[in-house]
């Protein structure tokens, strides 16, 4: 599509993209509400707490719910994300990115720097992994002994980086680590970083398109759509089966960061026997964080019958490779979806016609749209839009809305502390009941004592979760030996066998899942005793006006899915490679002890990444939600204790002028909100 067709194609009327956002709707009132509170309390609070609530206000205001777009090649994964976007073509679909281009569409949400496109390379740690032995599969090859293959993964090396320095000359050592903005963006601009193209193509090398695809890492684009209520974020990430296996690793990577993941498949091959790298990444997710997008129904001849064969079939292989629970499931025709937001639904092929209309009559849907409404409903956008407001609402939102009401509560539980001291009457004596020294003493034992427990616990956690991976791997290496021993014995070096790494990777996920349990408990156990104990030591300061002044726990990290389990090891791949190795192992005992070295080299991999990705990064950061809670309240109080050591005026004089009873009201009416209920009437008569 050149850019003057697509912005023909984008002039359209996009009211229908609203549809199905009705979700988002409620969200974005819940945002609003939320930051009205915060915008109230800042009449009330002290500078320290009001640097707080706007930090609060700014998450609340940037949140953006993101969809990462997972799936099969050439499933529409990136036709569907340029429907939702209301700007169908403007992503290219037709060509294949050659590298591991993640190109993400923000859609009403701020730009950085007023640019409209952001592309970035890789730097030069990430392009010498690439390029040096074939990326992880050369290191499979070079385990496996596979000496023919890793020649070839050279030879393809050699290849890609002779082009690439080829095409950019001088600059190709100057853009590693770069980053290229724009204030506008079109179709073929985003060719340029993210298609390849075929490089012997005179137009092809005349348009520029592909010029910076080798080196292109990641693609921002950001637009505005007034018809979504809120800010959001389509993610499309490459392929899973890479030569190299690099858009593998990206991709895992970015599904480990995503709060929801949309698998797109298709009509015609929904999870056929090439999908096992796809079954594998969605074995380790939750099934909510998955909605599966079946596109392309457009290409069956019969969808009203057809789509319940296929949903069946769908989870009946789902089931069998472990993938267990019911994840959304929406059917659908991005090609329908482009006919109707372009308002030309003649462009339809008679075929699609026929399917659509057969469609119609189990859709369950009414015709009393307009026709592009009516097939922008049957294509599936709407159903899919409130399948994915309603995940977010459950998720990324709920929680983004939850840990900011507990910090709100926690500025309004401090504040009202300031008030209460400040409004004390001690004769001209100190106006607190401690110290500062005091406050400080027992701050410094509280924070030792959580610390100290929270290390233990956090190591004990971790010392089970190798314990159960470690079981996992000898078991499974142990079963799979003796097995092929047995086939072997059976059918001899000639017989065909394949290795099934899927109950490896099931008890791997089990394991982390224990892991993950017992994380959360201990999170939620050390933040209710922080909250807990800070609350004494405002009541040991302040006194008995502040005896049911509580704090809330803040809001425990969450727990990423263990994606590195998904990711293809050497016993995955049944290439010619694997089979000539086996048939060059003679007798089962020198089989045992070759297979054996390389199922637990393979697998100590994954263990090594799910330690040092996954596990390192979840206890650095309750260990950090946790230190912040502290140094909040510790400020808090040893402001309180140190205007206090003066007297009640100088407290009053620290904390400002203002009417301790109109704050007082401001705070009861922040509380209430944040309660969804009437302040404490004990609390109150304090005051």
């Amino acid at each position: 599509m050149t850019a003057e067709e697509h912005d023909q194609a984008t002039v359209t009327d996009k009211a229908i993209l609203g549809l199905g956002c009705e979700p988002f709707v409620g969200i974005r009132e819940q945002f609003d509400t939320l930051r009205g509170v915060a915008e109230n309390l800042e009449e009330a609070v002290d500078d320290r707490a009001l640097r707080r609530i706007r930090h609060i206000e700014s998450q609340l205001a940037d949140f953006s719910a993101t969809v990462t777009m997972i799936g099969q090649v050439k499933a529409g994964k990136t036709a569907l994300i340029n429907v939702l976007a209301g700007q169908p073509g403007l992503l290219p679909s037709d060509v294949n990115p050659w590298t591991s281009v993640v190109t993400t569409l923000h859609i009403n949400k701020p730009a950085p720097r007023n640019s409209k496109a952001e592309f970035r390379f890789f730097d030069r740690g990430e392009w010498e992994r690439l390029m040096t032995g074939g990326g992880r599969l050369g290191e499979m090859a070079k385990r496996a002994g596979a000496a023919d293959e890793v020649r070839e993964i050279e030879r393809q090396i050699t290849e890609v980086r002779r082009k690439t320095q080829e095409r950019l000359g001088k600059n190709f050592e100057l853009l590693l680590g770069q980053r290229h903005n724009y204030d506008r963006f079109d179709t073929k601009l985003i060719e340029r970083y993210v298609c390849l193209g075929d490089p012997d193509d005179p137009e092809v090398q005349n348009n520029k398109q592909g010029r910076f695809a080798d080196l292109t890492r990641s693609a921002d684009l950001y637009l505005e759509l007034p018809d979504y209520p809120m800010a959001l974020s389509l993610q499309d990430t490459p392929g899973v089966n890479d030569p190299f296996l690099m858009r593998e690793q990206i991709t895992l990577r970015e599904v480990r960061n995503t709060e929801l993941c949309v698998v797109v498949l298709s009509a015609n091959q929904a999870l056929n026997t090439v999908d096992l790298a796809l079954i594998r990444l969605l074995s380790t997710l939750d099934k909510r964080q998955v909605i599966i997008f079946v596109n392309r129904i457009d290409e069956l001849d019969k969808p009203s019958t057809q789509v319940a064969e296929i949903r069946n079939s769908l989870m009946t292989t789902l089931t069998r490779h472990g993938v267990s629970g019911a994840a959304d499931i929406v059917f659908g025709s991005a090609k329908w979806a482009e006919a109707a937001i372009a308002g030309d639904l003649d462009s339809i092929p008679d075929a699609s016609k026929e399917s659509l209309f057969d469609w119609a009559t189990v859709a369950g849907i009414m015709d009393d749209d307009d026709a592009d409404t009516y097939a922008w409903k049957l294509s599936g956008m709407p159903a899919l839009m409130t399948a994915i407001g309603e995940r977010v609402a459950d998720g990324a939102a709920f929680r983004t809305l939850q840990k900011a009401r507990k910090q709100l509560k926690n500025i309004v539980a401090q504040s009202h502390a300031s008030v209460i001291a400040g409004s004390v009457q001690l004769d001209g004596e100190a106006s607190t009941r401690m110290s500062l020294g005091d406050v400080q003493s027992s701050f410094s034992n509280i924070t030792r004592s959580l610390q100290a427990d929270l290390e233990g616990e956090t190591q004990v956690i971790l010392g089970e979760l190798r314990s159960r991976m470690k079981t996992a791997n000898e078991t499974f290496v142990n079963d799979t030996v003796a097995a092929m021993i047995k086939h072997v014995e059976a059918y001899g070096a000639e017989g065909q066998w394949e290795c099934d790494p899927m109950r490896l990777r099931m008890q791997l996920r089990a394991a982390y899942l224990t892991f993950s349990r017992a994380t959360r408990a201990l999170s939620q156990t050390v933040l209710a005793r922080a909250s807990k104990e800070i609350s004494a030591v405002y009541r040991d300061l302040i006194g008995e006006a502040a005896a049911d002044l509580r704090l809330e726990a803040p809001m425990a990290p969450a727990v990423p899915p263990p994606v590195a389990i998904g990711k293809t090891i050497v016993v995955d791949l049944q290439s010619s490679w694997w089979k000539r190795w086996m048939k060059l192992r003679r007798g089962a005992a020198a089989f045992a002890d070759d297979y054996r070295a390389i199922i637990a080299a393979e697998t100590a991999a994954i263990v090594k990444e799910i330690e040092e990705q996954q596990v390192s990064a979840v206890n650095e950061a309750l260990r950090l939600t946790l230190s912040d809670f502290l140094e909040d309240h510790r400020e808090a109080l040893t402001e309180i204790a140190r205007a206090g050591a003066v007297d009640a005026d100088g407290l009053r004089e620290a904390i400002g002028s203002q009417d301790s009873g109109e704050k007082s009201a401001i705070l009861d009416a922040a509380m209430a909100m944040l309660d969804g209920a009437q302040p404490s009437t004990k609390l109150a008569a304090t005051r």
